[in-house]
């Protein structure tokens, strides 16, 4: 098994930082199964807490804990050994390009916060 290794580390405009790890590994012969997960850690805190829920937030960072961690994974199977490095470039560049657009939001935190704690009220019904 091939371990995860952190190819790059990314500040977003909101204050986050993206790392991208490229989790491929051989599968059979020559072929591999490439893949790019996007990782962000989203402290708990009054800082990133949805406005509607800062009356809640001791219950929030109590059901969520101290800290989110998003993730996203691109993937790919059966990748020719050969093409798996230009594969892997260009799945970080769409991870980028979606960084700016979409993780970098300034509400990112604050919408997945509410997201979670949301998912989380539901399982307790």
């Amino acid at each position: 098994m091939t371990p995860e290794k952190l190819l790059s580390r990314h500040s977003l405009d909101n204050g986050l930082t993206l790392n991208l790890w490229d989790c491929s590994r051989p599968v059979a012969g020559d072929r591999w199964y490439v893949a790019l997960e996007a990782r962000i850690a989203i402290p708990v805190n009054q800082d990133t807490m949805p406005p509607e829920l800062s009356r809640e937030a001791a219950a929030v960072a109590a059901a969520l804990g101290p800290e989110l961690i998003f993730s996203q994974r691109d993937e790919r199977n059966f990748i020719a050994a050969q093409e798996a490095p230009d594969l892997l470039k260009e799945m970080a560049a769409r991870a980028l390009d979606l960084a700016a657009r979409y993780f970098g939001h300034p509400d990112f935190a604050r919408k997945l916060i509410r997201q979670k704690y949301a998912q989380h009220l539901e399982r307790r019904r």
